[in-house]
């Protein structure tokens, strides 16, 4: 915080049952309590979100941003993608502690995958030899009635170059035009929702599903 009456850090820890994080918390007066983080399946990172949400009437009840990465590397290209956690801190200067995770959602994907395998791929792509995609989201307090932890707003943006490339196909034989050479929104995985905290469930829930768009969000 800004008056340092709360700082945070997260630290990687090992295990039996390999690598894991904590959470460090202190406050003015108190000594630094390590909290375990949950533990995130096949992932390869874990780090602070930059950014604290502060419960309507309680000013030590928190959601804390964890993002989790994840990376991949394959013959002629690569990605990684990331997903933002808000996990409820109790931040009492006495006994800080851990409540469950209020929202999961993805938060970055950046993938470029190889396309050309020939002299003759070369020319019908124009050179353009790889399927770029990128996604990328943003979160935001929204106008609504808080219950507990304010209404949020959700945008979510993919883009694929060339703008005719698919990830769920082959692209390899595919002839591009010129006009083809431009990064394109994906109207099916650029999107708004609402998310709303739902006190009997300590959950945010989105006013509708969220697509699947894991072409662009899984590495």
């Amino acid at each position: 915080m800004p008056d340092r009456s709360l700082c945070l850090e997260v630290q990687p820890t090992e295990g039996e049952n390999g690598s894991g994080a904590v959470l460090r918390v202190s406050s003015p007066g108190a000594e630094t309590v390590s909290l375990t983080l949950p533990e995130f399946a096949g992932v390869q990172s874990v780090e602070l979100w930059p950014r604290l949400i502060r419960a309507k009437d309680d000013p030590d009840r928190y959601l804390v941003g964890i993002l989790t990465g994840q990376t991949s590397m394959y013959s002629g290209g690569g990605g990684s993608a990331s997903q933002l956690h808000l996990i409820e801190l109790d931040a009492a200067p006495a006994v800080p502690r851990l409540r469950g995770e209020a929202l999961v959602v993805p938060w970055t994907g950046s993938l470029l995958i190889r396309a050309c395998f020939s002299e003759k791929d070369m020319k019908d792509r124009l050179e353009a030899c790889h399927d770029d995609y990128e996604f990328g989201a943003v979160l935001a307090a929204a106008p609504g009635r808080a219950a507990v932890f304010p209404t949020l707003s959700y945008r979510a943006v993919a883009t694929a170059f060339p703008r005719t490339s698919r990830r769920s196909e082959d692209n390899s034989a595919t002839t591009l035009k010129s006009a083809d050479l431009v990064r394109a929104r994906d109207p099916a995985c650029t999107y708004d929702r609402v998310l709303r905290y739902d006190p009997a469930q300590s959950r945010y829930e989105p006013d509708r599903p969220l697509p699947d768009c894991s072409d662009y969000t899984t590495p």
